[in-house]
C-alpha cells in the first residue's frame, strides 16, 4: 500500500490540517510515502514530510500576522503599480527559517515524496517542485503556493510567474494518485456544505463590518470550498480509498489573520476531528 498525506489551504485555518496531521502521524503511527501541499498546506507539507509534526504544531501556535503580511500606508499604491497589497518577504523569512537544507535532506533520506503545487500565471497549470530540486527552487516554490492573488506579488521560477497552488487545486489529490498512491488521506479547511455557517442580513448590517471586503472574502471561499466538494466527490466515484477530514462546522478565524489562540484553538478542533473520524 502506497499512503498518501495531501493539505488543502485555507491561511490561518490550515492550522486545523496540522491538529489533523498530528493525530495521524503522532497518535495512529501513520507513515506517508507521499506528502502534497498546496497554499498554506505547502509550509505544513514540508514539516509533515520531514516528520516534525511537533515543531510544525509549535510554528502554527506562535507565528502572528505580521510575520506573514506586511500591509502598510502604501499598500493601496501597490495596488496600483503592482498589483497587490502586501510585502512577500516576512513569508519568506519564514520559509527560509523551517525549510532549510538539512530539512530538505532530511526529507529525502527518508524516502518521502514531497509534491508542492503552485499556478503558473502564463500557462494557467499548476506545477509541481519535489524534495529533489535544489534548495532555492523549492523554497520559491513553497513561498508562491503560499501567496494570494491580490495581496502578494507573483513569484518568479525560470521566467515564470507563480502564484497559490489553491488558484487551481485547492486539494491535490490527483498529484498523489498520479504518484501511486493507493490510500489516501486528506486534509481540507473548509466544513461540508450543510455545515456552513450562514451569513446573516442582520451582521452585513452591523455597524463596523467592512462589507466588500467580507463578501468578496466570502465568495472566495465559497468557490474554493466548492472546489473541494468537488475535488473530494470525484475521488470517491473513482472508488479512491480516500479519509476526508473537514470541520464539523466552519471555522471561527480569519484565513487572513493569523492569532496564535486561535490557530492552537483550531490546531486542537482537527486533532479531536480526526480522532472522532478515524478513531
Amino acid at each position: 500500500m502506497t499512503t498518501a498525506i495531501v493539505l488543502g489551504g485555507g491561511g490561518s485555518l490550515g492550522a486545523f490540517s496540522v491538529g489533523v496531521a498530528r493525530w495521524l502521524l503522532v497518535d495512529k503511527g501513520i507513515h506517508p510515502d507521499i506528502v502534497t501541499g498546496t497554499s498554506t498546506g505547502a509550509i505544513a507539507a514540508v514539516l509533515v514530510a520531514s516528520g516534525e509534526v511537533g515543531l510544525l504544531s509549535d510554528l502554527y501556535s506562535n507565528v502572528t500576522t505580521r510575520d506573514v503580511l506586511h500591509a502598510s500606508f502604501i499598500g493601496d499604491l501597490n495596488v496600483i503599480l503592482h498589483g497587490y497589497t502586501s510585502s512577500v518577504d516576512p513569508l519568506k523569512n519564514l520559509i527560509d527559517t523551517y525549510l532549510t537544507e538539512q530539512r530538505r535532506q532530511r526529507i529525502v533520506n527518508r524516502g518521502v515524496k514531497l509534491q508542492i503545487a503552485a499556478t503558473n500565471m502564463q500557462t494557467g497549470r499548476v506545477e509541481y517542485a519535489d524534495e529533489t530540486e535544489p534548495l532555492d527552487r523549492l523554497r520559491k516554490f513553497v513561498l508562491a503556493s503560499s501567496c494570494q492573488p491580490a495581496l502578494m506579488p507573483t513569484i518568479q521560477i525560470d521566467g515564470h510567474d507563480y502564484l497559490d497552488g489553491g488558484v487551481r487545486q485547492m486539494l491535490p489529490l490527483q498529484r498523489a494518485l498520479d504518484l501511486g498512491a493507493t490510500k489516501i488521506y486528506a486534509s481540507a479547511t473548509s466544513a461540508a456544505e450543510a455545515d456552513r455557517a450562514p451569513i446573516t442580513r442582520r451582521f452585513l448590517n452591523s455597524p463596523g463590518t467592512d462589507v466588500f471586503n467580507y463578501t468578496l472574502r466570502r465568495a472566495v471561499l465559497l468557490l474554493t470550498d466548492q472546489i473541494t466538494d468537488d475535488t473530494i466527490a470525484l475521488a470517491v466515484e473513482r472508488g479512491v480509498d480516500i479519509t476526508a477530514f473537514r470541520p464539523a462546522a466552519t471555522l471561527a478565524g480569519d484565513p487572513l489573520e493569523f492569532d496564535p489562540a486561535t490557530m492552537a484553538a483550531m490546531i486542537d478542533e482537527g486533532y479531536l476531528r480526526a480522532k472522532q473520524i478515524l478513531p
